[in-house]
């Protein structure tokens, strides 16, 4: 799933490579809002032995969307070729009425236009996170000599990605179509939880209404982007560990980030990564009652590499590392860090990650980081 998301992320960086020189080339001819539906057809992903016999049959479902059209108004519009931002609600028959139900997705989303809108055809990346709710979870009971491993909570985080390609059709109507995956997970705060991935082809139409508006500013340079940052992280969060019913535990990172400004609204960054998280030594142990010594060794050292995507004030920062010192025995070397950053103060961020190996959910943190540089 994740590297799903990372080539989606390549894509966002690829956009502004077709850019046209000319400002008035670059905009979109669309109308500022648009309002629509699409169709959905699928299937859940079958991506572990555990979920094989949830599969009951095809997913279908639905979604209706309401979009804003930027204009100009922030210079990354440009950079980025004016995307869109919107929020949507999805529904879904996931294929499983056995043991999931139903599904309802409701997340905000950025649209980006690989072209400008100027010609009728055009294709468009759709990244949306928000939550999602499953009307069936695990329980200790079989159903039909099975379990729901795929969520054990009602609330989980939804993530979705769409690639479409759409035709003007007169002034106000665009046709839409494409494929797409949404994905839902706890992030461990309770297992079971292998998550759902779910495949669709979708098609559907769009109204296009509002005035068109654009604000083209002479200044194309971004203060906030520094041209090196150096930032501490605190991040928490708590999960469980097998066996099922179990406790609750902490985990949390503690990251020195340096970042280097690459294009006007993207960076590169390296960070030194310390994450402590207590389930990993709790074999049947209060984890208070061990010493000092042996606490430490909860912390596992890595070193990560990344790239973040400036839209104004928000940011996407995405991260791969491999650990330097881990001694828990668990042969995960790799990892990834997922984060969404908003800015309180000049220095002062909070953020919201997901921390992940290979895939597999490790834990939600939310925390703050603070820039040690002006």
């Amino acid at each position: 799933m994740e590297k799903f998301f990372f080539s989606l992320c390549v894509f966002i960086l690829s956009v502004h490579f077709v850019e046209a020189s000319d400002d008035n080339e670059k905009r979109p001819t669309v109308h500022g809002w648009q309002i629509g539906g699409m169709y959905h057809r699928g299937k859940m992903h079958n991506h572990s032995s555990y979920i094989t016999p949830m599969i009951e049959r095809s997913a279908v479902g639905g979604e209706f969307f309401l979009s804003k059209q930027t204009h100009g108004a922030h210079h990354w519009n440009s950079f980025f070729n004016y995307p869109e931002y919107g929020v949507s609600y999805t529904f879904l028959d996931v294929g499983s009425p056995t043991f999931v139900g139903n599904v309802h997705c409701l997340f905000p989303y950025l649209k980006f236009h690989f072209f400008n809108n100027h010609s009728r055809a055009n294709i468009h990346l759709r990244m949306g996170l928000g939550l999602g709710y499953s009307e069936k979870i695990y329980r200790h009971e079989r159903i039909n000599d099975w379990w729901n491993f795929a969520t054990s909570t009602h609330l989980n985080a939804a993530l979705s990605g769409q690639l479409q390609a759409s035709y003007r059709a007169g002034s106000n109507w665009n046709f839409l179509a494409g494929a797409g995956i949404t994905h839902l997970s706890n992030g461990a705060y309770k297992i079971p939880n292998m998550g759902m991935n779910i495949f669709s082809l979708f098609s559907g139409m769009a109204y296009s209404f509002g005035k068109e508006r654009f604000i083209v500013s002479g200044d194309k340079t971004d203060g906030k982007n520094k041209n090196w940052d150096c930032s501490v992280i605190f991040l928490a969060g708590v999960k469980e560990r097998y066996p099922i019913g179990g406790s609750k535990y902490f985990a949390g990172d503690f990251n020195v980030e340096v970042t280097k400004k690459h294009l006007r609204y993207t960076r590169f960054g390296l960070s030194l990564d310390a994450t402590h998280d207590t389930s990993e030594y709790d074999d049947g142990a209060d984890f208070q009652s061990l010493s000092t010594a042996e606490k430490l060794r909860a912390t596992k050292i890595g070193v990560s590499g990344g790239y973040v995507w400036l839209f104004g004030d928000l940011s996407l920062d995405l991260y791969l590392g491999t650990y330097l010192h881990d001694e828990s025995g668990r042969s995960e070397k790799i990892y990834q860090r997922t984060s969404l950053r908003y800015p309180l103060s000049n220095r002062v961020k909070m953020l919201i990650t997901l921390r992940n190996h290979k895939g597999r959910a490790d834990y939600i943190g939310l925390g703050f980081g603070v820039s040690l540089t002006k």
